[in-house]
């Protein structure tokens, strides 16, 4: 039986020493990461020769024992490996990418100090080991740092820690654990469920029986646009470097990650609230990357309606229809119910009447459905419709017929 994985964040409580020694480690993985892509970069260009993980992670070890000689400081050596092979992971990506003729194969670049995240430990007990309780959050102990205490909760009981990442974001430290589970259980309903995702409605769903329901968006970043555009506004007459410059820059980032915060809580009580009443739920393959790509085209073919065009991908980035799909997919998986991704290309669901298969062109102005043959109903419900017919199998022109 496979076990699950999922991954549970905490907030680092720290005290003030405790604060000191969490940004030394920060100070070491950092520069611990540009030494090892500056040592690839200067092997390649005066050996001809690519340095590998391993191999690197040997020269790390003459390096820790000759620090560790002259009494400077060391920090946990599992963590620096994972460090290490983070750069490692960038070279395979930028030589995959290479392979593949992308053109944006992105060369690893030099981290500076504001983009660079934090660090990784493998194994539980050896660097870190996490100590929760019943009732109360619990602590985490570090090496080189000491036991700090966490908040946080993690969704499911009983699950067994297996690696983390100590996470610094704006000011605050977080530590992400993944945690392995035997095995997770949910409840699951017994209807069949047709779904489209939207921008103008978050979720527009139909049963079996026709029934019907549609959840609002809740537009979290237009509802903090105005607070969002007028820091920003600050920010760009501030003079960099000054303490007003970095507050301004405080406060845009802690905004941005309320929205984020706001959308995540959202987007898993939605999904949650479908695998409890759903034992089928289809719902069309999306494809983010070209339904947000951009409308600015070529200095010699210029693309058309350009800030409608940013202004559609910035909603639909809003909506989060990656995440959504991808947390559906997982809980449906574990409540036993089958998620189904229609082919959108194939069948069209926003061009097609559920009722008769007719297929017509709609523009993104047009959020009603209206037929021939009758059929009229909002747009993204007769879309859902025509994903749930397409996974039930039933033909067009006729309607699903399965017991509740």
């Amino acid at each position: 039986m496979n076990k699950a994985i999922r991954k549970v964040t905490y907030k680092l409580k720290a005290s003030a020493s405790q604060e000191e020694s969490l940004m030394d480690l920060f100070v070491h993985h950092h520069q611990l990461y540009n030494w090892a892509l500056r040592d690839r970069i200067e092997t390649y260009r005066n050996y001809d020769y690519g340095l590998n993980f391993s191999e690197q992670c040997k020269i790390n070890t003459l390096w820790r024992n000759n620090r560790k000689a002259h009494d400077i400081f060391n920090a946990n050596a599992q963590s620096e490996q994972v460090t290490l092979k983070r750069v490692a992971l960038a070279f395979d990506g930028f030589f995959r990418r290479l392979k593949k003729g992308d053109k944006k194969a992105g060369f690893p670049r030099f981290k500076p100090f504001q983009r660079f995240n934090g660090w990784g430990y493998k194994a539980h007990g050896d660097g870190w080991k996490l100590h929760l309780k019943e009732k109360k959050h619990g602590a985490i102990y570090l090496a080189n740092v000491g036991i700090v205490k966490i908040r946080g909760k993690a969704r499911n009981d009983d699950g067994k820690p297996k690696t983390a990442e100590v996470i610094r974001k704006n000011g605050e430290w977080f530590i992400s654990v993944s945690m392995e589970y035997d095995s997770i259980e949910r409840q699951c309903g017994t209807k069949a469920i047709g779904l489209d995702w939207g921008v103008s409605h978050y979720f527009s769903i139909i049963d079996q029986d026709g029934n019907f329901d549609q959840v609002e968006n809740p537009r979290y970043l237009r509802n903090s646009k105005e607070q969002l555009a007028s820091f920003q506004r600050d920010l760009a007459l501030a003079k960099k470097g000054t303490r007003a410059h970095r507050k301004l820059k405080h406060q845009i980032a802690k905004l941005h990650q309320k929205i984020a915060r706001q959308r995540l809580d959202f987007t898993h009580k939605e999904t949650a609230k479908l695998v409890e009443v759903a034992a089928l739920i289809a719902t069309e393959k999306l494809t983010v990357k070209n339904m947000t790509r951009s409308a600015k085209g070529t200095a010699e073919k210029h693309g058309k309606m350009v800030k409608q065009k940013a202004g559609l991908n910035r909603e639909i980035l809003n909506a989060a229809p990656a995440m959504t799909l991808n947390l559906l997919s997982y809980k449906a998986e574990e409540a036993g119910s089958e998620f189904v991704e229609v082919p959108t290309k194939q069948v069209k669901p926003s061009q097609t009447c559920p009722d008769c298969g007719a297929k017509k062109k709609k523009s993104l102005a047009e959020r009603w459905h209206s037929c021939e043959c009758g059929c009229e109903k909002p747009r993204d419900v007769a879309s859902a419709q025509v994903n749930l017919n397409w996974a039930l199998g039933v033909q067009a022109g006729n309607q699903p017929k399965i017991a509740a």
